[in-house]
């Protein structure tokens, strides 16, 4: 590729507070995506929804930081979605989050200059988070927006069926599903229209479908600090690299999805031994978060 890939993160972006030692990391799947996509050297954006407290303002600000055009974001009266995390041997464990932050509150509709702007790149990576209907993915897709989605592990069989047609690339959280269950759940994304489905297993080897065969990849074993934003780093890694192989030449041959996996597992593996998902924190007192979030 003669440029660098263009990759723009829409939906959620929050804080993550860590009670244990008092500290707050920015966060949000897609959030995430476009900081660690930008990290690898794409031209990355991020439209989400920042509230006017001082956490909107840190987040926002993070990503201008490092670079990460954020000049398509709303910005609403109202509270920064937040959650209130604990450590337990590397895993995090959500204990709380508020239900109410801006991006619930006010989320995307799309203009026609917002669509316009989205089609400037390669590819738009979505969620379960990112706080869509069914109508606006598909009013996307009709338009011509190519888009990615994290199905995470909470997906329904009515998201398959409805965002598998709308999307180029599928990825899944499968640590709970038997590997038979996950390759089944790949394959009928696919045969609804999904262009690659990948599943990530935790600990075990990632697995893609692209319509005829699957693929493994081991993930990369280190001690891990923290586990937060595992699986968007990998997503950044993935989308980043498949777009460079995909202008490089055709996209099909075995070992280009394969090492897809692997410098996605590779880049994965430096983010898990950071704190939080970007490695980037604030000190916060979790009993006076009244000084930062509006509530």
């Amino acid at each position: 590729m003669d440029r660098s890939p263009r990759i723009v993160g829409i939906g959620i972006a929050v804080v993550d507070i860590y009670r244990h030692h008092k500290r707050m990391y920015p966060g949000g799947n897609e959030y995430n995506v476009a900081y660690h996509a930008k990290l690898q050297g794409a031209d990355a954006a991020f439209m989400g929804v920042f509230a006017d407290d001082k956490a909107g303002e840190i987040l926002e600000q993070t990503l201008n930081n490092a670079g990460i055009d954020t000049s398509h974001s709303h910005h609403e009266k109202g509270s920064s979605g937040y959650a209130i995390v604990d450590l337990v041997e590397g895993d995090r464990v959500f204990v709380d989050w508020n239900r109410q932050g801006v991006t619930d509150l006010y989320p995307f509709t799309f203009t026609e200059e917002e669509i316009e702007y989205i089609k400037t790149f390669d590819i738009a990576s979505l969620s379960k988070n990112s706080r869509m209907t069914y109508g606006k993915f598909e009013r996307l897709a009709d338009a011509g927006v190519v888009m990615s989605y994290d199905f995470n592990d909470n997906f329904t069989e009515e998201d398959i069926e409805r965002i598998s047609p709308c999307v180029r690339i599928g990825f899944f959280s499968g640590s709970h599903l038997e590997e038979e269950e996950i390759k089944r759940l790949l394959k009928r994304c696919v045969e609804r229209g999904c262009g690659l489905a990948v599943g990530t297993r935790g600990e075990k080897a990632s697995i893609a479908y692209d319509g005829k065969d699957y693929y493994y990849h081991d993930i990369v074993r280190v001690k891990a600090k923290d586990t937060m934003g595992a699986g968007d780093s990998f997503i950044s890694a993935f989308l980043t690299n498949y777009l460079s192989a995909e202008a490089d030449e055709p996209f099909a041959a075995e070992d280009k999805i394969t090492d897809l996996l692997r410098r996605a597992a590779e880049y994965a593996a430096g983010v898990v031994v950071k704190d939080g998902a970007l490695g980037i924190g604030y000190d916060v007192d979790p009993d006076r978060l009244s000084e930062i979030i509006n509530t």
